[in-house]
């Protein structure tokens, strides 16, 4: 089954339609977490493919781990503040002939911690999902509004709750940890849209949650550092010659 998570909140209620009507025609089920929600909002029951739950507490964005899978499902993870092209899906797959699913996990908002020569220190190199992106690189940590992996290398509900509200940074030790490697995967500017209104930015998880920084969070980050692979930031190319591999 080829499926799309989403978690959403009430302030996002007239930005989820739009979302989940790009994806939706794209994939075999949708699942929504509805978080704190005391109905679903008009419009979804128009989505025949689409499947909801309210959960009894607010499970922020974990709420896309919410939903159990089946080993050889195909997962993306979506947000509701993105506007997916018609061909994303199938676009995203394509990749899959280079990339096997089975330890490899695809993206398109990502990051890599590499050496800057002109800082002459090491920092991140952004792929920021709506910006062009010429090949395909090797990352440390994948968004989660724009992941596609294996059921059998989608992380629990369990696994990611402690990190509501950053679970870009724990899905990320997951795939690492698994041994699966993320991508971020070749894409044109404005091939992904923001559709957020600045009325909403302030209610977003990176103002509300990760600008604060608690404790839980750096501790996650530092993990990932620790953890993270060789090759960071290299393409493709590059990574299969270091590792004398055909490809993956």
């Amino acid at each position: 089954m080829i499926r799309a998570h989403l978690a959403t909140f009430p302030e996002r209620q007239d930005l989820l339609l739009e979302a989940v009507r790009s994806i939706a025609p794209q994939v075999d089920r949708l699942f929504v977490c509805l978080n704190e929600f005391t109905a679903p909002p008009p419009g979804l029951d128009e989505i025949p493919n689409l499947e909801y739950m309210i959960p009894d507490e607010d499970l922020k964005d974990a709420g896309k781990f919410a939903f159990p899978v089946a080993e050889d499902d195909i997962v993306f993870t979506i947000d509701d503040d993105i506007i997916y092209p018609d061909d994303y899906v199938e676009r995203t797959l394509g990749f899959t002939d280079q990339l096997d699913l089975e330890k490899n996990t695809l993206g398109y908002q990502a990051h890599a911690f590499v050496f800057k020569k002109q800082q002459d220190s090491l920092g991140w190199r952004n792929f920021a999902f709506g910006k062009k992106c010429p090949q395909i690189f090797k990352v440390d940590l994948l968004g989660t509004g724009t992941a596609c992996f294996l059921g059998q290398n989608c992380p629990t509900l369990a696994d990611i709750q402690p990190c509501a509200g950053f679970v870009d940074l724990r899905f990320s030790r997951h795939q690492t940890n698994t041994g699966v490697t993320m991508w971020s995967l070749p894409r044109d500017e404005g091939y992904l849209t923001n559709n957020l209104p600045d009325g909403l930015w302030d209610s977003s998880l990176f103002n509300t949650v990760n600008l604060k920084r608690p404790p839980n969070m750096k501790n996650e980050v530092r993990r990932l550092l620790n953890e993270r692979t060789p090759h960071s930031g290299l393409k493709l190319e590059k990574v299969l010659k270091e590792r004398n591999t055909p490809p993956l």
